[in-house]
């Protein structure tokens, strides 16, 4: 590497900025990564957890993001086996042709063709999967089945379902995670190009003529040398338009988030009737719902309503999740899905791209880099991006950085597996542990206490919230009771990320934070 290139600045420490800094990594760019929160704390954290091609997308005539998205799929399920695992997916139908002539309509962008009913028919649905087994070629998961009446009517759909499809995409529980192992992946790169990798959490940055400077967010944080970046990357989502105000950078409005709202359940006659098959179904009003096996319990989701306020406090609303209720309910009648039958609920806000009116459905579902001009170095914000493309978005980013610095790209990340040898077989529940086990040597049957002291020494958490959602997912547990959040302070006490004095007031925040964010009750000791 050229001793004149300064490090690449890129804000935001979620699953894109992290692919980012790993793609530059690899070709000997130096990186400080900077988030004023924890990493993979936003959008990251509040997705369905799918890694999948998008089969809606093409009724948006969305084939290229479509193709793109199956290969990166595929890239993902021979890589990061870790993480990543086939999920197979029933879709239930309701009639034989509806939405036929729609569904082809918005394929060739023909709006007046249009039809105002959302329902999708046999004939629509097998379309739009024969075109989406085309598209993901002759890779690694089968193609699409109509499924005999003796497999899919134990299931208990609803009477007014006639036909059921399925289909395979992936699933990753734990996105959270994998944003730990991209970290560890470019430490492990910096450390053997001899480039420098700097991680700097809890940071806001500070523009100074062409020169950076870093508050501390965390009182017991050290301070942090200034840099002066070779460019600056926004990659922090849909908060991209305050991080250029905050910058001082002039832009027009890249970002129109819209809020996805997600239910957990446990109840038993739910998970027993999913077993390690999801399902991806028109709820009582058209809309899609996914009720998905996850965790040892079932996840759903999700809503799609234009968000405007602050991405960091979204949470699901009343109103959200009685229409998830009433979604479930819909599809699988005999379940009788109440509110006492929830766990817990998440929601957070897309990085999608500003569209001032229409359907939330027909808003772009790509990504692109948008340069900006006028500032002291090259800058460029991420607009858009999905859990599925983050690796081929760095890639397409790096090479416009490169190209910028004048230098040519050496490698990708196309063939870099997280993982070596055999397949896992990861039970349900237990994925998290297999993981931790992966990035830090602690064994899975070791004490809370014990596993969190790895994951503040080995994989970056400082704060409860980081232990507890990003890297222990003790937040999805339904048995998290205050004895766990206990030995995380007592951890982070011998860490020296928090005062003993400030333990129990640390607790008590939590246990708020968990009700109030999540709707979760922490049990007691």
């Amino acid at each position: 590497m050229p001793p004149q290139i300064n490090p690449v600045l890129i804000l935001g420490a979620g699953i894109n900025g992290a692919a980012l800094a790993r793609e530059l990594l690899l070709n000997h760019i130096p990186v400080v990564l900077v988030d004023h929160a924890d990493i993979a704390s936003g959008t990251t954290s509040w997705s369905t957890r799918l890694i999948h091609g998008g089969l809606r997308y093409l009724e948006h005539g969305e084939t290229s993001l479509v193709y793109e998205s199956l290969a990166e799929r595929e890239r993902f399920l021979r890589n990061s086996p870790e993480h990543v695992a086939p999920l197979e997916l029933m879709i239930p139908v309701k009639s034989q042709f509806a939405g036929l002539v729609s569904s082809a309509a918005g394929f060739f962008n023909l709006p007046i063709f249009q039809s105002g009913n959302p329902s999708r028919g046999s004939w629509a649905i097998r379309s739009g999967l024969t075109m989406y087994d085309f598209l993901a070629g002759s890779q690694q998961l089968g193609k699409h089945k109509r499924l005999s009446s003796q497999r899919w009517k134990p299931i208990g759909f609803d009477p007014s379902f006639m036909d059921v499809f399925s289909y395979y995409d992936g699933q990753i529980e734990f996105p959270e995670l994998y944003v730990s192992t991209l970290i560890r992946d470019a430490e492990t790169i910096a450390q053997q190009n001899s480039v420098r990798f700097t991680l700097r959490t809890y940071r806001r940055p500070k523009p100074n003529g062409e020169h950076f400077e870093f508050e501390n967010l965390l009182d017991f944080d050290s301070p942090t040398d200034p840099i002066t970046p070779s460019a600056l990357v926004n990659a922090s989502g849909p908060a991209g338009d305050e991080t250029l105000e905050q910058l001082g950078i002039p832009s027009n409005r890249l970002f129109g988030g819209t809020r996805g709202s997600h239910l957990i359940s446990h109840k038993p006659v739910l998970v027993e009737k999913l077993g390690r098959t999801g399902i991806y179904a028109e709820a009582f009003d058209g809309r899609p719902v996914f009720i998905l096996p996850w965790n040892g319990g079932a996840l759903i989701g999700t809503t799609d309503l234009r968000h405007d306020g602050d991405p960091e406090v979204a949470t699901a609303t009343p109103e959200e999740i009685d229409y998830l209720l009433r979604c479930v309910n819909s599809v699988l009648p005999d379940v009788e899905l109440k509110h006492e039958d929830i766990t817990q609920h998440y929601s957070g806000v897309r990085p999608l791209p500003f569209v001032p009116e229409g359907s939330t459905a027909s808003i772009p579902r790509g990504h692109w880099l948008h340069t900006h001009e006028g500032t002291p170095w090259p800058c460029y914000t991420i607009v858009g991006g999905k859990l599925t493309t983050c690796r081929s978005l760095a890639e397409h980013s790096a090479e416009t950085i490169l190209k910028q610095l004048g230098q040519k790209q050496v490698a990708n990340s196309q063939d870099r597996k997280t993982y070596e040898g055999e397949k896992p077989q990861i039970s349900p529940g237990g994925r998290a542990r297999f993981v931790l086990q992966h990035l830090t040597g602690v064994a899975p049957e070791a004490d809370t206490k014990t596993a969190a002291a790895a994951s503040i020494e080995k994989l970056n958490a400082k704060t409860m919230a980081d232990v507890i959602e990003r890297r222990l997912m003790l937040v999805f547990d339904p048995t998290l009771s205050v004895a766990h959040l206990e030995a995380v302070a007592d951890a982070l006490i011998e860490a020296g990320k928090l005062s003993a004095d400030a333990r129990q007031t640390t607790i008590d925040q939590y246990i708020q934070r968990m009700d109030t964010r999540f709707g979760k009750q922490v049990l007691p000791a």
